[in-house]
């Protein structure tokens, strides 16, 4: 019964700091426009163009997304990362809305900066409200796999290989991140601050 209502306060709520966010947000009059096609969409904060449903010019942060190629494995049917920007520490709350679009998301398979790699790495050690599932790598990295007979994980690990090495799966890019409802898409949806 405890782990039942653990589950349902993690669906429901909205972590403090993505929270703090939000409210920031609103405080400069900023929306998060969410465009979903499927197989590829963005997350993007910024301001309101007038009455207009599409967002002014200027992204204050934005993440898109899109299904990995085939060469890439399965990854757990995860969304890939192919575009990221952030200014004034909005970063985490449209990765948080990309979560939930998607479902599930993982990092680019090909290059990872720094700073996102660190965004990784808070919600592999310090997000208690998201679910982190490790994936696999590709056979054809010559490294043992984790889970040999089960493909659906397999997925492309070029960064993480590069810095880690045979440790490749310690790295916080081999996760796939998920989100248990959409708790904050929810709360911006209250505020009035969502345009899908």
């Amino acid at each position: 019964m405890e782990s039942w209502r653990r589950y349902l306060l993690l669906r429901e709520s909205v972590n403090p700091k993505i929270l703090s966010m939000i409210d920031a947000a609103e405080k400069k009059g900023l929306k998060m426009y969410v465009s979903d096609k499927g197989d590829w969409g963005t997350a993007v904060l910024a301001a309101p163009k007038g009455d207009d449903p599409r967002p002014s010019g200027k992204f204050i942060a934005q993440v898109g997304w899109s299904k990995p190629p085939s060469y890439s494995g399965n990854c757990s049917d995860a969304m890939e990362v192919n575009n990221s920007l952030a200014s004034d520490g909005f970063g985490p709350l449209v990765y948080d809305v990309a979560i939930e679009v998607t479902g599930g998301l993982i990092s680019d398979r090909q290059e990872v900066s720094g700073e996102a790699e660190a965004v990784w790495k808070k919600y592999v050690t310090d997000r208690d409200d998201v679910q982190i599932d490790q994936l696999d790598i590709l056979d054809s990295f010559g490294e043992p796999q984790l889970t040999p007979d089960y493909i659906e994980d397999d997925c492309d690990q070029v960064p993480a290989h590069d810095q880690h090495g045979t440790d490749w799966h310690k790295s916080p890019l081999t996760k796939v991140i998920r989100k248990s409802g959409t708790p904050v898409m929810d709360e911006l949806r209250k505020r009035g601050m969502l345009q899908e």
